[in-house]
């Protein structure tokens, strides 16, 4: 019986947003992959990605046009034509050329993209991934393949967009001995149009705020027709015994106009340590005073006492001093 061949492919994929820097994984740099523009129904465009290798072996590229989609906790997710048929996909609508090429070690090569709007195209926006990707040579029985998505968000003018979303879930995240509690923030983008969600929100016992958290600068949006999973660290003051609290969540978009959102009560089970405040210096504040508070609910003043004190004793070893100089005199 012949012995099949295993062929290893190990997978490094860059999904950081291509931004005016260029992008490296594994020898291959991409740049100008920022395709984010304005298009008109019936209008074409083009755009130029520059793809280079600075490894020190060949490599051959693939390039192809995929959908974009997301999960509650990817960023994105690359989509076959098959699986690509939600109504605000743009996939269709690109090619890019060449399809296909070989790099010589620090060579280079423009893939240009086209993309052509279909007359009558609605609201909001659409999206798409462009993936650059290495190919391994025929018969190479371990490989590694490295890869860059670059995003297409394109808005659609003339139309009117809508970013109204739902706060669908709101969980408790318990403290460990690594990490602080939380809150895990679910949202729905039921719109027609991406957005960068910036989220706060406020632990309450009672209307006494108690914690606050934040999600802000994503980088990645959240498009219409997905839902996102957003953590987030509770920052206040020591612990927060076991019990029943409420949540106060706001969602804003880019601009921080608010999209939505919603109060919810959540429980601890168990004691919660919470992420120290900081001051702006990065050192955890300590109180300047020390204060007791009597069963009748006022306060003494602890600094205040001991300086008096202090102050006396000066005053009366000074009194003696006089007197001793008076009688010696």
């Amino acid at each position: 019986m012949k012995k099949l061949a295993v062929i290893g492919v190990f997978l490094t994929v860059c999904l950081a947003l291509i931004q005016a820097s260029p992008v490296l994984a594994g020898g291959l740099s991409v740049s100008g992959g920022k395709i984010e523009v304005s298009v008109n129904p019936g209008s074409s465009l083009t755009h130029i990605i520059n793809v280079e290798n600075t490894s020190d072996t060949a490599m051959n590229i693939a390039v192809n046009v995929e959908g974009y989609g997301e999960t509650d906790s990817n960023d994105f997710v690359a989509l076959a034509a098959a699986d690509d048929t939600g109504p605000y996909s743009a996939r269709s609508w690109l090619a890019a050329s060449p399809s296909s090429f070989s790099l010589a070690t620090g060579g280079t090569q423009a893939v240009t993209v086209t993309i052509n709007v279909p007359v009558g195209t609605g609201s909001g926006g659409r999206y798409a991934i462009v993936m650059i990707q290495t190919v391994p040579d025929s018969g190479q029985q371990v490989a590694t393949v490295s890869a860059v998505a670059a995003r297409v968000l394109l808005t659609v003018t003339g139309y009117s967009t809508d970013t109204s979303s739902q706060i669908t879930a709101i969980d408790p995240v318990a403290s460990t001995s690594d990490n602080p509690a939380g809150i895990m923030v679910t949202l729905t983008n039921n719109g027609n149009y991406n957005y960068n969600p910036q989220i706060q929100t406020t632990l309450k016992n009672g209307d006494k705020a108690i914690a606050t958290g934040a999600f802000m600068n994503p980088g990645w949006p959240i498009l219409p027709g997905y839902s996102r999973q957003y953590q987030m660290t509770f920052t206040g003051q020591g612990t927060i015994p076991a019990g029943k609290y409420q949540v106060d969540v706001t969602v804003k978009d880019d601009a921080g106009n608010v999209i939505t959102s919603a109060t919810a009560p959540v429980q601890f089970t168990s004691t919660q340590v919470l992420q120290t405040t900081t001051t702006a210096s990065g050192a955890a504040p300590v109180a300047s005073t020390i204060t007791v508070v009597e069963k009748g609910g006022s306060t003494i003043n602890w600094t205040i006492i001991v300086v008096a004190v202090i102050g006396g004793v000066i005053v009366i070893v000074l009194l003696v001093l006089v007197l001793q100089k008076r009688k010696t005199s």
